[in-house]
């Protein structure tokens, strides 16, 4: 019985090593980039501009919150995120506050952090639609939009 106990043990852990190991080549994902770029004062798009499917747009932070709060983007396209307010700001996807959505959102970090007058660039690859919010302040936030 002893010489049939062996074998099957030594079976079973090459099988589960091949499962363990195809999993993990399938479930790679490619790392958002985030860009550093200087702030800028042009201006936010429109609220019609918001509803168009934009390979880039700018959503700013104020102290009343985020401009547009809504925007669709085209999959690959850039988000720049900009701090136009007096304090720091930490954009997380939802839901706040654990931030397990999209990461993309946050340039793949728990969250993205703006200091005043900082602003980052982010690409969205994945398709749907994905909430974001200010970690210091889970009432302000927004929608964004891939298609």
């Amino acid at each position: 019985m002893r010489n049939l106990i062996i074998p099957v043990v030594i079976l079973i852990a090459i099988v589960g090593g091949y499962f363990l190991l195809r999993g993990t080549s399938q479930n790679k994902t490619s790392t958002p980039t985030v860009t550093n770029e200087p702030a800028t004062t042009s201006a936010t798009p429109s609220a019609n501009a918001s509803d168009n499917n934009q390979s880039e747009t700018t959503i700013k932070y104020t102290s009343a919150g985020f401009s547009p709060e809504n925007v669709t983007i085209k999959s690959g396209g850039k988000i720049t995120w900009v701090n136009d307010s007096s304090e720091e700001v930490q954009i997380g996807a939802n839901p706040h506050p654990i931030h397990t959505g999209n990461k993309e959102v946050s340039g793949g970090d728990f969250t993205l952090n703006l200091a005043p007058g900082e602003s980052k660039s982010v690409t969205i690859t994945k398709t749907g639609s994905f909430g974001y919010h200010n970690h210091r302040n889970s009432s302000q936030g927004g929608t964004i939009n891939v298609k």
